[in-house]
């Protein structure tokens, strides 16, 4: 009963606040709207706060958390709104962009020197309850990247990750850039459990890219444990300049059912 095709679409707004203090510190404050096809109308979500000093920071509220934020772990990903079957099917929190999960508290910490990025994250489900619900427990993730000239190595954990007890997620990667046009990667990703218990499956992601003038095509390859099918994509994108660009993809998933796109991506 549901239409083979829509017309999809995003916009997305991000408020940002910054102020420095006389000894270098800056604070800074985030709140998104966002409004996808679908929705019914456009709101805030929850704010995110800030303070950075020589390449540390720290942050409260809506956080980007460990897993979310290392590098390679989407780099999978195509079409005008940049998805991949290739991408992790754990469950773990992330920064909400939509309304957010009313007394959920976060903090996170990121330092980065030289090539190497640290990532900490830290969720409380409900910071207002001294007790969580059995089942439920804080989130903690540390990650880590590294990039030395064509090479860059990613890794994270995740502890309790989505607030379900018990779901330990892992994430490692590695991505080399064979000249400034081409770079080919591998992911490798612990899916954890789900909020039942049912185990979601290891995981294995190949990917690629290669640019030439104002195109690059990408592709890539992705195993699941206990499915039959690979997961696949190929697509394209083309420069329009000024940080606009024409995209598009055909992916492949699990199940072995295919989804097409092709739009617009402008960032202003």
């Amino acid at each position: 009963g549901l239409s083979d095709t829509i017309i999809s679409s995003r916009l997305r707004f991000n408020i940002d606040a910054t102020t420095e203090t006389d000894a270098g510190v800056t604070f800074s404050a985030r709140l998104r709207f966002q409004n996808d096809d679908g929705d019914t109308q456009t709101v805030g979500n929850n704010a995110r706060f800030s303070a950075s000093f020589s390449g540390f920071t720290v942050s409260v509220g809506n956080v980007d958390t460990a897993f979310d934020s290392v590098a390679l772990m989407y780099d999978s990903e195509m079409g005008y709104q940049d998805s991949s079957f290739g991408d992790s099917l754990a469950n773990y929190f992330a920064y909400q962009s939509k309304v957010g999960t009313a007394n959920r508290m976060g903090v996170a910490a990121t330092y980065s020197v030289g090539g190497a990025n640290l990532y900490f994250s830290y969720v409380n489900p409900d910071q207002r309850v001294s007790t969580l619900p059995v089942g439920v427990s804080e989130e903690i993730g540390i990650a880590a990247d590294y990039t030395a000239g064509q090479f860059t190595v990613a890794a994270a954990f995740t502890a309790d990750a989505a607030g379900i007890d018990g779901n330990d997620i892992a994430f490692i990667g590695a991505a080399y850039a064979i000249n400034d046009a081409a770079t080919i990667g591998l992911n490798y990703y612990d899916n954890g459990t789900t909020a039942a218990g049912v185990d979601v499956g290891n995981q294995a992601t190949l990917y690629g890219n290669y640019t030439f003038g104002a195109t690059t095509v990408r592709a890539y390859l992705s195993d699941r444990e206990n499915d039959p099918d690979l997961a696949y994509g190929i697509g394209a994108d083309y420069a329009l300049g000024e940080g606009t660009r024409l995209s598009g993809s055909i992916q492949g998933d699990f199940d072995g059912d295919t989804a097409a796109d092709l739009g617009v991506r402008f960032n202003f």
